[in-house]
């Protein structure tokens, strides 16, 4: 069994997951109180990582080897890097800190955010195929020292490629299972799994190991993870490994594939406050705009400007403006339209989003009364009842047109473009879950 790696075009992956990860920020912010904290708290830790490892570019991959105590990390880490790790002057790094080698640029900036202390870093120049990778040891996320697994915590998430270095004795251990595999799984993070120390076994012995753990890593939701038997210690196996890494290196996609892993489990997370399949539609705003130019007494004044056309009338009342009661019932009509089938959260979200009732009145009110109206003329006489017809419905027509078009100017920025905002707020993180359902 091996890896295989799309290749992906760096410069447009990398965009079009940088467009992705915006996307999802802007639409986290505008839509955030309908977010369980917690949820919250996860997705924009993620964004962050996100954002800090495409801001580094696409063009290196960080392949981490993990494992427990015992498992020979460390010596893998030699065996692959083809040294003792004897940095000239320092002393070899111990197993409590993040050791890491870089064939090719030196990647000062990405180890940088890793957390890699200088000392611990071998630049390597052979073998070209390896070039942009970056190999990192990391301390044994079963040792009793809680800084050592914290800093196993931290950076396991930073890997474009886990390769969990397994012990023979300990392969079976539910901490590496429950604790990484399992969320390795879940995440989708790129992984291969190696059994390490083949060397102390038969050749049945080990086949016998590699199919149980395979086994376990089917459990663990990590079906097309390869087990790769190898030993440090000897170089069996080694080369096929590296060969594995080479082809991550070749491709350069295994970095943009570990970002979109990031916004998957951010999907998963996103899925509870999301209902599946709604699709969120904007109420009708003429509908609006129309009840409330009648309750702002637009279709009144409409009527006595035809009557005065007419001649039944002297003149056009005062409008008296529209009170906050009927801007309230309107406004609640249009965000339960909006939020139709929407948790109940969402409703809360676009309800705070739009203005309040008085704010819409007072606007209103104000429109309506920076209104031109037209000049009605008033009818007299018997003769001309056609042409009285014609200005009276011209009239009216012209005072419904400026006084919707009043209403309308303040219902769009107030009302309709929040929604709207926060409409697609809501596609664009049920994108998100539909990006970690596929």
């Amino acid at each position: 069994m091996s890896l295989s790696f799309q290749d992906l075009g760096p410069t447009d992956e990398t965009t079009a997951l940088h467009t992705r990860v915006a996307r999802l920020k802007s639409s986290l912010e505008w839509a955030s109180e309908a977010i369980e904290p917690s949820v919250r708290e996860d997705v924009m830790a993620t964004i962050g990582r996100c954002e800090h490892r495409l801001a580094l570019g696409v063009d290196h991959t960080v392949v981490a080897l993990a494992g427990g105590t015992g498992s020979g990390k460390s010596s893998l880490f030699n065996a692959l890097t083809g040294t003792q790790f004897a940095v000239p002057g320092v002393a070899r790094p111990t197993t409590s800190e993040v050791s890491a080698a870089t064939w090719g640029d030196s990647a000062s900036a990405l180890l940088d955010w890793i957390g890699v202390e200088a000392p611990r870093r071998l630049g390597l120049i052979g073998n070209p195929k390896l070039r942009g990778v970056v190999l990192l040891d990391l301390p044994d996320h079963d040792s009793v020292n809680a800084s050592n697994r914290a800093i196993v915590d931290r950076v396991v998430p930073m890997a474009d490629l886990l390769v969990w270095v397994m012990d023979p004795q300990k392969y079976a251990d539910n901490a590496v299972h429950s604790a990484y595999l399992s969320v390795a799984s879940d995440h989708g993070q790129p992984s291969l799994v190696v059994l390490n120390h083949v060397d102390r076994l038969e050749t049945d012995a080990a086949w016998e190991i590699v199919r149980d753990l395979q086994r376990l890593l089917a459990e663990d939701g990590l079906d097309d993870v390869p087990v790769m038997p190898l030993s440090a210690r000897t170089g069996q196996g080694v080369d096929t490994l590296l060969a594995e890494l080479e082809g991550a290196a070749e491709a350069r996609s295994v970095a943009a594939e570990a970002v979109r892993a990031d916004l998957v489990a951010a999907g998963r997370s996103l899925s509870r406050a999301l209902a599946r399949d709604a699709d969120p539609q904007l109420p009708d705003i003429e509908e609006l705009v129309s009840a409330l130019a009648t309750a702002a007494g637009i279709e009144a004044l409409a009527d006595a400007s035809a009557a005065v056309a007419l001649g039944r009338t002297k003149a056009v009342p005062a409008l008296l403006g529209i009170r906050t009661e009927a801007v309230e019932r309107e406004r609640l009509d249009w965000v339960d339209e909006a939020t139709h089938e929407l948790p109940v959260a969402w409703h809360r979200v676009v309800n705070e989003a739009v203005a309040p009732a008085a704010l819409l009145a007072e606007e209103i009110n104000a429109a309506l009364e920076a209104v031109e109206w037209p000049t009605i003329p008033r009818g007299s006489g018997v003769k001309g009842a056609l042409t009285k017809h014609t200005r009276a419905s011209a009239a009216a027509k012209s005072v419904r047109s400026k006084g919707r078009a009043a209403v309308r100017s303040v219902l769009q920025p107030l009302v309709v473009e929040p929604t709207e905002l926060i409409h697609q707020a809501y596609r664009n993180l049920d994108e998100l879950t539909e990006l970690a359902r596929d």
